[in-house]
């Protein structure tokens, strides 16, 4: 049994966080609604997919 790392629900099930890895409640899973800090670096953390679209024709 988890624990919500954001309100400290118990929970029945994992829920981890893909970006910073930690267990949240269904109301807390979402990046935005928990303050990830996973996502504040993603944009600088490795390399991104370029699928080499640019939009011209």
């Amino acid at each position: 049994m988890g624990t919500c790392k954001r309100c400290g629900e118990k929970m029945t099930g994992e829920r981890n966080c893909s970006y910073c890895g930690n267990s949240y409640c269904p109301e807390h899973q979402l990046p935005e609604k928990h303050d990830c800090s996973g996502v504040k670096n993603w944009d600088t953390e490795g390399e991104r997919f370029d699928s080499g679209f640019d939009g011209s024709e």
